[in-house]
C-alpha cells in the first residue's frame, strides 16, 4: 500500500470531518429515501436491491436543488427505485438546524432533534469516510454496503442524463456482484482469494467499505497461509486510526499503528509504514511534549526498512525533529540559566 496514500486519507479524514461537523443531516430529507444508511441496508435485506447515496447541500448549492428536483419527478424517481434503495445526505445549515434542540420545544420536539442529531452523527462518519470533493455528489453501492462507484456526473443533468450515466456504472455494479457471490462458498483459502479480487477491484481509498470481508479474510487464514494477511492487517489498522481520529481520539489513532507494528505478517515496509504513521498522527495531534516519541515512532519506522524507497523521506523527518528538540532543550536550558542570575 502506498504510504503517500495512507498518509493523505488521515489528514483529509480531519478536513472532511471539520468541512460537515457544522452542517449534519436533517432526519426527514427528502420523502422517498432512506435518511442514513442503517436504514437503507436494512430495507436492501428485504429487497435485494442495491444502494444509491445521494449527498447535497440544498438552499446552498443551487445544483444540488435542481439536480435533485428532476431525480425526483415521478418518471425518474419511480426508475430508480425499482431496482435500489436510495439515500439522502443533505449537509445544508437547513439540516443542521433540525438537529438543534430547543428549551422551549416540546417532548416530541425535542425527540425528533435528537433523532435528527444521530442519524447526523452516522452520516457524518460516512462523509468523512468517502470524502466528497464537490455536491452534488451521487455514489452506487452494493447492498451489503461495499463501494461500487462515484457517479461522473456534471451536476446540471436532468433525469434522463442521471440515469445514463447510472446505467454506465451498472455494469461494475454486476461485475462486482459476481465477485461477491464467489465469497460464498468453498474453502477458507478459496473464499479469501475471493475476496482478495474484491479487494484489489476496489480503489484503495474506498477499502474501508469492505472492512467486514477485510476481518472475514483475516479470521480465515490466521496462519498467513495465502500470503496476504500484510495488507489486510494494514487496511484493518488504518480504519481503526480513521474512526479514532474521527472521534478525536488521537491516541487510540496512534495505538492503532504502533499494535499493528507488530504484528508478525507484515513486511518490514508494511512496520516501517505503520510506525511513520503513528508518528504522523502525533505531529497532527499533539504539542512539543510529544516529541521524543515522535523522534521514537520515526527512529523505528527508519530502522524497520533503512533501505526501503520511503527510507530517505523518513530521515529527513527524523533529522527535523531530532533538530527542533535539540534547539528546544538549549532554549530551555539558557532561559533557566538566566532565570539563575
Amino acid at each position: 500500500m502506498n504510504m503517500k496514500k495512507s498518509i493523505f486519507k488521515i489528514l483529509n479524514a480531519a478536513l472532511v470531518t471539520a468541512l460537515f461537523a457544522a452542517a449534519p443531516l436533517s432526519a426527514s430529507g427528502r420523502e422517498g429515501f432512506h435518511d442514513g444508511l442503517d436504514s437503507a441496508l436494512a430495507a436492501a435485506k428485504k429487497s435485494d436491491k442495491d444502494l444509491l447515496i445521494f449527498i447535497t447541500q440544498e438552499g446552498e448549492d443551487k445544483l444540488s436543488t435542481s439536480f435533485m428536483d428532476s431525480v425526483c419527478s415521478q418518471d425518474i424517481f419511480g426508475k430508480i427505485t425499482a431496482s435500489y434503495e436510495p439515500v439522502y445526505m443533505d449537509f445544508s445549515q437547513a439540516s443542521f438546524e433540525k438537529t438543534v434542540v430547543h428549551e422551549d420545544d416540546a417532548d416530541q420536539e425535542q425527540k425528533k432533534a435528537n433523532d435528527a442529531a444521530e442519524i447526523m452523527q452516522k452520516n457524518s462518519r460516512f462523509a468523512a469516510l468517502i470524502n466528497p470533493e464537490f455536491t452534488p455528489a451521487v455514489y452506487l453501492f452494493t447492498r451489503e454496503g461495499y463501494f461500487v462507484s462515484h457517479l461522473v456526473l456534471k451536476g446540471d443533468e436532468d433525469g434522463q442524463g442521471f440515469l445514463k450515466a447510472l446505467s454506465d456504472d451498472e455494469v461494475k455494479l454486476n461485475a462486482l456482484r459476481q465477485m461477491i457471490e464467489k465469497t460464498k462458498t468453498g474453502k477458507p483459502l478459496e473464499k479469501v482469494s475471493a475476496i482478495d479480487e474484491i479487494f484489489e477491484a476496489t480503489q484503495p481509498e474506498y477499502r474501508f467499505f469492505i472492512i467486514n470481508l477485510v476481518n472475514e479474510a483475516i479470521s480465515l487464514d490466521k496462519k498467513n497461509k495465502s500470503g496476504k494477511m500484510g495488507k489486510y492487517l494494514i487496511t484493518r489498522t488504518e480504519y481503526d486510526a480513521m474512526i479514532a481520529f474521527y472521534d478525536n481520539n488521537a491516541a487510540g489513532a496512534v495505538n492503532a499503528y504502533v499494535n499493528a507494528a507488530k504484528e508478525k505478517f507484515l513486511t518490514a515496509e508494511e512496520k516501517q509504514q505503520a510506525y511513520y504513521m503513528a508518528a504522523l498522527v502525533m505531529v497532527k495531534s499533539s504539542g512539543p511534549e510529544s516529541l521524543p516519541m515522535i523522534i521514537t515512532y520515526l527512529e523505528k519506522s527508519l530502522s524497520a526498512a533503512p533501505d526501503s524507497a520511503n527510507a530517505g523521506q523518513i530521515k529527513e523527518n527524523l533529522d527535523y525533529f531530532k533538530d527542533y528538540e535539540k534547539k528546544m532543550n538549549e532554549a530551555g536550558a539558557a532561559s533557566k540559566s538566566g532565570g539563575k542570575n
